[in-house]
């Protein structure tokens, strides 16, 4: 599993919020804002900063196996514009990670330490013979011609991700790896496949992100190597009865959680505002990275009865990378690119289908429309780009505070949308309500060629509207939430106002 960037703070270099190569400096300094509260007038009084309650991770979709971040998200682009196959990049020393929290550094740092003692104390542990470094061999050439045949999907993919994780096969070949081979080149075959995807494939690579992704899948192969080690003999002999079969596949199993686990600990320790199941992915995402472990099981028993029908295997595995960029295009053209929310397109969508769904059956049905207050007045004293960082900040705080199933948009500018399935007036006003006070004390944190600091201080003025009583239709109940958010505008700013009846 290689996972997106998570560590890195908004505006931080890599996050996407780094003036773009060759970009012409602002004209006008920008001013450091650690203690300043960004507020309606501007003129809000010196506060002391707290720790930050939010910070900046994941949308909401946690890695699957073998996921990948797009070059939106993992270019440096801070450091200069070296190019794709620069050494310089590989100095440890120009690692965007030293900017991460202290206990984002440590705990990369001791999982790609744990990887690198393990695997060597485990390497010589089965002897290796000829027949080994034939397989091996065999193997590589299958990776390189998977890569070369598919790297012009893969790079469409990382452009269409923008910044979410996506799925890779990468797997395929590291676990057929650990059927077939001694667990010492098992391990280097880990190696060799995340070299050679990042050489051939990734873009705009980030060194010290791919080897936790690395360091996650040895630590995980090695637990998956001792449960194979329950049941003695090949692996034809492990498949030939259903105890093996249980066997092989608590294997791939527990490769999957382990690297999975991982992943998402390391989300969570960079992200703590949101709750760790948030980031545990979709189950599609699931079902396929549990899907490509299984297809490499298959390339395995296939490669020791049957090797002449292992080209047939790159057939399938062809089919589901177009998938994947067909579902990909699919998700970028319902999803808001700076926030990760669902654009306006397919917010309306999903407000159609839930007041469909209330009309056959009955019940409630709340919108809040959310608009952060003077955010101009962010823009223009602190630049574009930390504005977007107080966008996305301002999209997790309102993903956080509302249920799973409650849709959350970027209805265009700095105005958000909720929508709130079976709640009522008084529901939706303690929701709303509880919004405003979340905003308020949101904390962003501006990286230091942005002038560095944090903008604290954020206020947003919110109306809501419900379902049958201010309208009995999506359009009707935007334009009462709408006229109620304007209200809170008139009537002071930082409040909430509700529809009355109709």
């Amino acid at each position: 599993m290689t996972a997106r960037e998570p560590w890195r703070a908004p505006g931080e270099p890599g996050s996407g919020l780094a003036p773009a190569p060759g970009a012409t400096p602002p004209d006008h300094p920008v001013r450091p804002v650690t203690a300043v509260a960004a507020s309606a007038d501007g003129d809000s009084p010196v506060r002391p900063v707290r720790p930050s309650r939010r910070r900046r991770g994941s949308t909401g979709s946690a890695p699957a196996s073998d996921v990948t971040a797009s070059p939106a998200e993992s270019a440096e682009s801070a450091e200069p514009p070296y190019r794709r196959f620069d050494l310089r990049r590989a100095d440890p020393r120009r690692w965007s990670l030293w900017q991460a929290p202290r206990r984002v550094v440590v705990a990369v740092l001791l999982v790609d330490l744990v990887a690198v003692v393990l695997s060597l104390a485990v390497a010589g542990l089965e002897p290796v013979g000829a027949a080994d470094w034939r397989t091996l061999g065999l193997l590589v050439l299958g990776l390189v011609v998977h890569v070369e045949t598919a790297r012009g999907i893969e790079r469409r993919r990382e452009i269409v991700a923008d910044g979410q994780p996506y799925i890779e096969l990468k797997s395929v070949w590291s676990f057929a790896g650990l059927l077939l081979l001694p667990l010492g080149l098992a391990l280097a075959l880990v190696v060799v496949t995340f070299a050679y995807w990042w050489l051939r494939v990734s873009q705009r690579p980030v060194v010290h992100r791919w080897t936790y992704s690395a360091a996650t899948v040895l630590i995980a192969s090695v637990a998956a190597w001792a449960v194979l080690e329950l049941m003695p003999g090949g692996l034809l002999v492990k498949v030939a009865g259903p105890v093996g079969l249980l066997v092989l596949v608590a294997a791939g199993l527990t490769r999957w959680v382990v690297n999975h686990g991982l992943v998402v600990f390391m989300i969570c320790l960079s992200a703590p505002g949101t709750p760790w199941w948030q980031r545990l992915g979709s189950p599609t995402d699931t079902l396929i990275g549990l899907g490509a472990l299984a297809l490499g099981a298959a390339l395995a028993v296939i490669a020791l009865t049957t090797p002449w029908l292992l080209p047939v295997l790159l057939v399938p595995v062809m089919g589901m990378h177009r998938g994947f960029l067909i579902q990909q295009f699919a998700r970028a053209a319902r999803t808001d690119p700076k926030t990760g929310l669902a654009n306006a397109t397919a917010w309306r969508d999903q407000a159609d289908r839930e007041l469909a769904r209330l009309r056959r059956r009955g019940g409630e049905l709340g919108v809040i429309m959310v608009d952060i207050d003077a955010f101009k007045a962010i823009n223009d004293r602190h630049g574009h780009l930390v504005g977007d960082a107080v966008l996305r900040a301002v999209a997790d705080t309102l993903r956080s505070e509302v249920r799973p199933y409650d849709a959350v948009g970027r209805f265009g500018g700095e105005e958000f949308v909720v929508l709130l399935a079976e709640a009522g007036p008084e529901e939706v006003g303690r929701i709303a309500e509880r919004l405003r006070r979340s905003i308020s004390e949101c904390e962003v944190t501006v990286a230091p060629t942005l002038g560095g600091g944090t903008v604290t201080g954020l206020t947003a003025s919110i109306g809501t509207a419900t379902f049958p009583r201010a309208s009995r239709d999506v359009d009707g109940l935007m334009v009462s939430a709408d006229a109620a958010l304007y209200a809170a505008k008139h009537g002071g700013r930082n409040r909430v106002e509700c529809a009355p009846p109709r």
